[in-house]
């Protein structure tokens, strides 16, 4: 049993899930149907990305959730306001309807990946969000405040959550599972689409036998944030402004999450984040690559497709690395371990030092190569394709190339309570926003 479960049967802390009125697109408001309103989300959405969600749709999601500035913006107009404006007007005309019944609602996902036809199947409910110090949410990453800002101004405008927050949880016994799979075995989903090559479907779970049985079987769960902690934080800010008025209904106490099981592994695809340096002390390749030899056996390739295929060969390894600075790709495996962990001073448990990118930022970067890791000199890619074009346009000096963070890393470091380095996981693929939105208060 993890750290974390032995926290709640210790604590008394319970889990507290339950379903709720999601309001919906109206499919006969909509004219290219759920395709035309539906959107990542807004965290991942370029501007590009963003023009082209407005021009699919008047009713587009992304009004709401990431809306155009203008020049004419104040503190009473502004893109926040706008967002409150057009999901008001939005349920006026019932472009966006309240469900009459709470449910739970079942969102499943299938998806190609490495060549392979890929499902995850979840679910989407409330859950009480915990008081300082006392919460079954454990994060792994770090927040920004601005981001948060962001959230915080939009969320008091309209007063809803817009999209979920995407969490994992330990369903061993595959209880919760079996009871979702045989509702989509049985059951027609409410929505069925395809999104750049993605299918979506979802169905609605509103069996008071059904929903007594998830909510009970989620009492025990510790729930790890895998996508979403800024959205959290926000949430928890948001409900203690809301807990302050004298008319205050408790509805924001609860926040909109998407559930699925850790344990699957055929259920979760993550992928690895890389890193770009823009800045390193030494310009000479050759230098570089003589200090990494000092901890590092290396490999070289000739192209970025060989160094890719070898990395993923070499997955079930720790702190293996693909690197490129212009010239040739090297992989990297290390010489001792141990004597790499070493030069970690962060002063962080053994779990958090065996983390790939806590090995690459701590002791390679920082200890190596005596890089900046100041966020300003790192991008972040999922690509490598794109950390090799930064690195040949000149714009960039070097690319570090990881494995995926394994899920059972991440949760034993957020049962730890420690946080990961920024952009240690990226779970694919991302959730749709505007399939499900829950509005605080009837």
């Amino acid at each position: 049993m993890g750290t974390g479960e032995c926290n709640i049967e210790k604590t008394g802390i319970m889990t507290e899930v339950k379903p709720f009125k999601g309001i919906l697109y109206n499919k006969n408001k909509t004219n290219g149907g759920y395709v035309d309103v539906v959107a990542p989300p807004y965290d991942v959405i370029s501007e590009r990305m963003r023009d082209g969600l407005y021009e699919k749709s008047a009713h587009n999601v992304i009004r709401l959730i990431l809306g155009k500035s203008s020049p004419q913006d104040n503190e009473t107009y502004n893109k926040y306001t706008r967002a409150g404006k057009f999901f008001d007007e939005w349920q006026k005309d019932n472009v966006l309807v309240r469900d009459d019944k709470e449910s739970f609602y079942i969102y499943l996902q299938e998806y190609p990946h490495d060549g392979k036809k890929c499902r995850r199947v979840g679910f989407l409910g409330l859950m009480k969000i915990g008081e300082t110090g006392k919460d079954t949410v454990l994060p792994h990453e770090y927040t920004h405040a601005k981001p948060k800002e962001d959230r915080l101004n939009l969320i008091k405008q309209v007063n809803a959550n817009l999209s979920p927050i995407f969490t994992l949880y330990d369903d061993q016994g595959g209880d919760i599972s079996g009871m979702l799979e045989r509702v989509m075995r049985t059951d027609d989903p409410l929505i069925d689409i395809d999104v750049d090559g993605e299918r979506h479907k979802l169905w609605r779970l509103s069996g008071g036998g059904s929903i007594k049985k998830i909510r009970e079987a989620m009492k025990d769960k510790m729930i790890f944030i895998a996508d979403g902690h800024h959205r959290y934080e926000v949430a928890r800010t948001y409900r203690d402004i809301r807990r302050k008025k004298k008319d205050y209904d408790g509805s924001a106490d609860h926040v909109m999450m998407y559930f699925t099981d850790l344990t699957d592994r055929d259920n979760l695809t993550v992928m690895a984040t890389h890193r770009v340096i823009k800045r390193m002390p030494s310009a000479d390749e050759g230098v570089i690559v003589s200090k990494l030899k000092e901890y590092f056996d290396i490999r070289e390739y000739d192209d970025l497709a060989g160094l890719k295929k070898c990395l993923k060969e070499n997955s079930d390894g720790d702190h293996n690395f693909g690197f490129f600075a212009g010239s040739k790709f090297l992989f990297l495996r290390p010489k001792d371990k141990k004597r790499l962990i070493g030069l970690i001073t962060d002063k962080k448990s053994l779990d958090w030092k065996k983390l790939d990118v806590s090995v690459l930022h701590s002791a390679v970067l920082t200890g190596i190569l005596s890089v900046d890791n100041a966020e300003g000199n790192i991008t972040y890619v999922r690509d490598p394709e794109e950390g090799e074009i930064l690195v040949r346009d000149g714009s960039h000096m070097a690319a570090f190339f990881l494995n995926p963070t394994r899920v059972e890393q991440l949760k034993a470091v957020a049962e730890l309570g420690e946080m990961m380095p920024q952009k240690s996981t990226y779970f694919y693929p991302k959730l749709l926003t505007g399939l499900v939105i829950n509005r605080f208060g009837e």
